[in-house]
């Protein structure tokens, strides 16, 4: 064994003090939560989540409803968003996808006047939704924890 490499779990036998989970997130506004029976209808059995910075950039709608509305937005990001939610949910492994969005804002945070779609990319990973472990879905933008 190498120096660097530990014989022994730090963590092994300690007691947790404290957690915070993606369902306590959710009520602080951290993560937005998908409608759970948008979701459902879409064919996700748990929590679709998303982190608020991808939400802003891949479902958020402010701009005139002629041209998108949110709910539409949740919808298209669920679907596109499906085979790569599947194999994360199978391995664990967090999966690079995206999205085409008509852009909520201009970089500079001002409402945008763009009609044109952009490509947002996104990861999702499966995490625990709570203390007792229930899987869920994130979704969050690249380099996001």
């Amino acid at each position: 064994m190498d120096n660097n490499t530990p014989d022994t779990d730090f963590f092994a036998g300690a007691e947790i003090i404290s957690i915070y989970t993606a369902e306590e997130a959710v009520a602080d506004g951290l993560l937005v939560q998908f409608s759970p029976a948008t979701a459902l209808e879409a064919g996700y059995a748990l929590p679709v989540l998303l982190t608020r910075a991808a939400y802003e950039e891949a479902v958020e709608w402010t701009r005139d409803t002629t041209l998108q509305s949110e709910d539409a937005r949740f919808w298209d990001v669920l679907t596109v968003i499906r085979t790569a939610a599947k194999a994360t949910l199978r391995d664990g492994k967090i999966r690079q996808t995206h999205v085409y969005r008509i852009a909520n804002r201009a970089p500079s945070g001002k409402p945008s006047s763009a009609i044109t779609p952009a490509k947002v990319q996104l990861q999702i990973s499966a995490e625990g939704f709570n203390a007792l472990g229930a899987p869920c879905l994130i979704i969050a933008l690249p380099g996001e924890d």
